[in-house]
C-alpha cells in the first residue's frame, strides 16, 4: 500500500501519494483473465485506492493463515455437533422460551459484532464509510459484519427457528461444501473494493480432504475454480471461521449453567429437521433461494433443474390453455392486466397493442420455458454419459463443458430478457405509476410513448431506499446479473420478501398480479442460473455468436429470431379482441335463446384472436430453421381451438344450455339437473384435458327424453366408481366443493389461502416457496409430482374463477374430480 500524506482542501480533509509509490505498491496476478479476477485484483485495478493490497504475504504466512481459519472452523463444527446430539433439545426449548429482547440482549452479550439490522450490503453501500475504508482502514467489527451479509441481531432474534436452521446446516455439511456460496455472498465486497486485501500469487484447494491448503496457481484448475486465487479465499475461509466461532459463542451462553456430563435429547430436534423450516407465521415451508444461508448448501442437480422448468412449462401451459377455452378466464386476465390510470389515458390502438404484446409474451415464456427445458435435457444427456469422469479436480468432458456453457449462456440471456420485461411493465403497474409521467408521440406511431421520472420521486439510490424500498427493490432487480457491483438477485428476492412480509395492505397491493407473476418467472430463471453457476468444476464461458454458430439444438435457432408479430398485427388483433370480446354484452338472466346467441359471439370472437394470433408466428417459424415438427410443436400450444378436445368442450356448453332452456319449460314439481359445474365449464371431464372415452352428441336436445338421456351419460363419464374414493378431512371436503361446484352457490365462493395451503396439506401435499408469489405443492416428498400456484396478491383469497382453473389443473394433473373424495 503506498504511503499517503494527508492535506487540507476546500471541500475538507484529503489524501495524496505520488503515482511512483502506487506503481510500487502493486502485486502482478498470475492471470488477469475474467476467471482469475474473482481470485486477484487486476493490475489496472490497482491504480485505484479500493484495490490496493495491505501488504504482501510469504508462502509460509499465507499456508500458516488458511490453515488456521480451517482448522479453527472445523474445531468448532465438531464441537458443536457433538453438543447437538446430546443437548439440542436443550438449545431448542432455552432459545425458543426467550422473548425476542432477550434473545437480543444474549447474542449482544455474545457477540457485539454483529450488526443490528437486515441488508447490510446496500446499506453498507450507502454510507460514506464505504468510500474512505480504503484509505483510513476497516474495523475488525465492520469486516466481520460483511464477511456474513445475511446475519444480524434482527434475522436471530425475530424468529428461533432462523438459529435452528443455522446450526444444523452449518454442522450437517463440511466446509468445502459451502464454499461456493459464502464465495458468492462476497462477489459485491470484492468487486467494490470492500475489504482490507493482502497479497499473496499462490491460490487455495476449495474442495474435498485438501480443502484450504496452499497451492501454486496452474491455469486449468484455476479457471474451473478447483482453486482460487488467495487474497479471495483467505476472505471466504476467515468468513467460515468467523461465523462458526460465533456459533459456538452463542450455543454456549444459551447452554450457561447446564451440566453437559447429564445425559439429554435430541428427539425434537431431530422431527423438526425432518419437517422443515418456514418463517413465522407462514404455512409454506421457506425457499432455498432467498434463504440459502439457512438451508442446506447448494448443489447443482440437473435433475432439479428440470423439474423447475418442467413445473413452470406446466403451469404456462395451463395458463394459455384456460385463455383459449374459458372466456371468463380471459375477461378477467384482461381485467388485470388494464388496471390502473394508465391504461385509462391510453388511445384504443395503444390499448390493443399492449394487449395483445401481453398475451403473446405468454406464448413466448412457454417457447421459452420449452427452449430451456430442451437445453437441460440435452445437459442430462451428456452428463449421464460421462457421470464419472465429472468430479471436481479433474477437466470437464469437453462435450459436457460446452453443454453446460451453453446453458448458463441461455439462462443469462433469459434473465437479462426479463430484467428488460420488468422495467417496461413496472412504470405501467398501478402501485408504482404516480411516479411517472407518459408523454404520448402519436407523430411518431400510435402506441409511441415516452416514460419520464417525476421529479418529485426518489432518484438518488439511498434516498430511494429509505423512501420507497419496495421501488428500490425492483429497480434494483433490473440490473444485469454479470456486473458484479450491482446488488445479486437473491439478495434482492429475499429482500422483496421480507418488505412485503412485514408490510400492510396497502403497500402489499403495489405489487399486483401482473408484477407478481412476472417477478416470479425472473427468480426461476435467476435460481437456475445461479445453480449452473454453482457447478464444480466450473464450465468455461461460451459467447452467444460461437453458439449459434455451433449448436442447432431448438433453443438456439429460436434466438436468432428478433420478432413474431408486426406493430400491424398487435394494434388490430387487440382492438378487435377488446371490441368483440371484452366489450361485448354478456350472455346474462335466464338462459334463453339471446343468452346463447351471446355466449356464441364471445366464443368467436375468443377463437378469431387466437387464429389471427397463430398467423405471424407460423410464417416466421416456416422461414427459420426449424423443422416441422418443431414448428407444429410451438404452434399447438396456441391452437387449442382447433382440438376435438375444444369442439367437445363448446358442444358440452352448449347442450347445457339448450337443456337449461328445455328444462325451464318443464311443469313445476319435475327437477332434474343439467348444470353440472358452471360456465367455466369446470365439470371433472373437460378439466381432464386428456383422451375421452366418448364424446357429446352433436345434434341439439329439443326433447325431454333426450334431456333425460344427457343427464344419464354425465354420469355414466364420471369416475366414481372406476377409482377408489379417497377419504378426506372437512375442510378439504369444502374447499373440493367449490373448486369442483355443482351449484349457483358453490360456484361464487371464494377461498382464502390459508385454508387452501392446509386443505392440500391434509390430501398429502408439501407447500414450500417457490420464489416471488409461487408456492410449489408436493405430493408425498414430489414421489407422485409436484405442481404450482400463484398465491393471491395481495389479498390472500383466491376468487372463483381461478379456483376453478385451479381444480383443472388438478384434474388434469393428479384426476381429481368431485365425485373422487368422500368427507371421512
Amino acid at each position: 500500500m503506498p504511503i499517503l500524506q494527508a492535506i487540507q482542501t476546500f471541500a475538507g480533509p484529503a489524501y495524496m501519494t505520488r503515482m511512483s509509490d502506487v506503481e510500487a505498491s502493486m502485486f502482478t496476478p498470475p492471470c488477469e483473465c475474467v476467471d482469475c479476477q474473482h481470485g486477484f485484483y487486476a493490475k489496472e485495478e490497482q491504480f485505484r485506492p479500493q484495490f490496493w493490497y495491505r501488504n504482501g504475504l510469504s508462502d509460509y504466512e499465507a499456508q500458516s493463515i488458511a490453515a488456521k481459519y480451517v482448522g479453527n472452523a472445523q474445531q468448532d463444527r465438531q464441537y458443536l455437533l457433538q453438543l447437538l446430539s446430546s443437548h439440542a433439545d436443550t438449545i431448542i426449548n432455552r432459545w425458543t422460551k426467550k422473548s425476542r429482547e432477550r434473545r437480543q440482549a444474549l447474542l449482544v452479550e455474545t457477540s457485539l459484532e454483529l450488526y443490528e439490522h437486515r441488508w447490510l450490503i446496500p446499506r453498507y453501500c450507502y454510507m460514506p464509510e464505504s468510500k474512505t475504508q480504503a484509505i483510513k482502514g476497516q474495523s475488525r467489527t465492520r469486516r466481520n459484519q460483511l464477511f456474513l451479509p445475511w446475519l444480524s441481531l434482527e434475522v436471530l432474534k425475530m424468529n428461533p427457528v432462523i438459529l435452528f436452521a443455522l446450526l444444523h446446516n452449518r454442522t450437517a455439511y463440511p466446509l468445502q461444501d459451502w464454499a461456493t456460496f459464502d464465495g458468492r455472498q462476497l462477489i459485491l465486497g470484492w468487486a467494490a473494493g470492500h475489504f482490507d486485501v493482502d497479497f499473496s500469487a499462490k491460490c487455495v484447494i476449495m474442495y474435498g480432504p485438501k480443502y484450504g491448503k496452499l497451492v501454486d496457481w496452474e491455469a486449468a484448475p484455476a479457471h474451473r475454480a478447483d482453486v482460487i486465487g488467495f487474497p479471495k479465499a483467505r476472505l471466504i475461509l476467515e468468513a467460515q471461521a468467523y461465523l462458526m466461532g460465533l456459533l459456538r459463542t452463542v450455543v454456549d451462553k444459551i447452554l450457561e449453567g447446564v451440566d453437559l456430563s447429564k445425559p439429554a435429547t435430541s428427539e425434537k430436534w431431530k422431527k423438526m429437521i425432518m419437517v422443515g423450516f418456514r418463517h413465522t407465521s407462514e404455512l409454506e415451508l421457506w425457499s432455498p433461494y432467498t434463504n440459502q444461508a439457512f438451508s442446506a448448501p447448494p448443489v447443482f442437480s440437473i435433475d432439479n433443474l428440470i423439474s423447475t422448468v418442467q413445473t413452470r412449462l406446466d403451469a404456462t401451459g395451463d395458463h394459455l390453455w384456460d385463455l383459449q377455452t374459458n372466456p371468463a378466464y380471459m375477461r378477467r386476465y384482461i381485467r388485470t392486466l388494464h388496471q390502473g390510470e394508465f391504461h385509462k389515458t391510453i388511445g384504443k390502438d395503444a390499448a390493443g397493442d399492449m394487449l395483445t404484446t401481453e398475451i403473446f409474451h405468454d406464448v413466448l415464456t412457454y417457447w421459452r420455458w420449452t427452449w430451456i427445458k430442451c437445453e437441460c435435457e440435452y445437459v442430462k444427456g451428456v452428463h449421464d454419459r460421462f457421470r464419472d469422469s465429472i468430479r471436481p479436480g479433474r477437466p470437464l468432458p469437453p462435450v459436457y463443458d460446452k453443454a453446460l456453457g451453453a446453458l448458463e449462456l441461455l439462462l443469462v440471456n433469459e434473465v437479462i430478457k426479463r430484467t428488460i420485461f420488468l422495467a417496461n411493465t413496472l412504470p405501467q403497474r398501478p402501485g408504482f405509476s404516480h411516479n411517472w409521467t407518459f408523454k404520448w408521440r402519436p407523430a411518431e406511431g400510435p402506441t409511441v410513448f415516452q416514460v419520464i421520472r417525476n421529479p418529485q420521486a426518489p432518484v438518488e439510490q439511498k434516498e430511494h431506499f429509505e423512501k420507497d424500498p419496495l421501488e428500490w427493490c425492483l429497480m434494483q432487480l433490473q440490473g444485469k446479473p454479470d456486473t458484479q457491483t450491482n446488488y445479486d438477485h437473491a439478495l434482492l428476492f429475499a429482500f422483496l420478501e421480507n418488505h412485503l412480509a412485514t408490510s400492510g395492505p396497502k403497500e402489499k397491493g403495489r405489487i399486483d398480479e401482473v408484477l407478481a407473476q412476472k417477478l416470479s418467472d425472473l427468480s426461476a430463471s435467476h435460481e437456475m442460473l445461479v445453480s449452473v453457476r454453482l457447478h464444480r468444476p466450473q464450465n468455461e464461458a461460451r459467447d452467444i455468436e460461437e453458439v449459434q454458430r455451433s449448436e442447432d439444438r431448438i433453443a438456439w435457432k429460436g434466438q436468432g429470431i428478433p420478432r413474431y408479430l408486426s406493430d400491424d398485427d398487435t394494434i388490430k388483433l387487440g382492438t378487435s379482441l377488446l371490441k368483440d370480446f371484452y366489450e361485448a354484452p354478456l350472455p346474462s338472466g335466464q338462459k334463453n335463446s339471446t343468452w346463447l346467441t351471446r355466449t356464441q359471439n364471445i366464443r368467436q370472437a375468443l377463437e378469431a384472436f387466437w387464429r389471427g394470433l397463430r398467423k405471424s408466428p407460423k410464417r416466421v417459424f416456416e422461414l427459420s430453421n426449424f423443422s416441422k415438427e418443431e414448428i407444429r410443436f410451438f404452434l399447438d400450444v396456441i391452437s387449442v381451438s382447433l382440438t376435438q378436445e375444444y369442439a367437445d368442450l363448446v358442444q358440452d356448453e352448449k347442450d347445457r344450455v339448450l337443456a337449461s332452456i328445455e328444462s325451464a319449460r318443464m311443469p313445476v314439481g319435475v327437477s332434474v339437473q343439467t348444470e353440472w359445474g358452471t360456465s367455466t365449464t369446470t365439470q371433472p371431464k373437460i378439466s381432464s384435458r386428456k383422451a375421452k372415452n366418448k364424446t357429446r352428441p352433436s345434434e341439439q336436445i329439443s326433447t325431454m327424453e333426450d334431456i333425460n338421456h344427457a343427464v344419464a351419460d354425465m354420469t355414466v363419464v364420471s369416475k366414481q366408481g372406476q377409482t377408489p374414493k379417497i377419504p378426506v378431512t372437512k375442510r378439504a371436503y369444502d374447499m373440493l366443493s367449490f373448486m369442483f361446484s355443482t351449484t349457483a352457490e358453490e360456484s361464487s365462493k371464494t377461498v382464502d389461502w390459508d385454508m387452501f395451503v392446509h386443505a392440500m396439506a391434509d390430501m398429502g401435499f408439501t407447500a414450500r416457496n417457490g420464489g416471488g408469489s409461487v408456492v410449489v405443492f408436493e405430493k408425498d416428498g414430489n414421489r407422485d409430482g409436484k405442481i404450482i400456484f400463484h398465491k393471491p396478491h395481495p389479498v390472500p383469497k383466491i376468487d372463483p374463477i381461478m379456483l376453478h382453473s385451479m381444480g383443472r389443473r388438478m384434474g388434469k394433473w393428479f384426476g381429481w374430480h368431485r365425485d373422487l373424495f368422500f368427507l371421512e
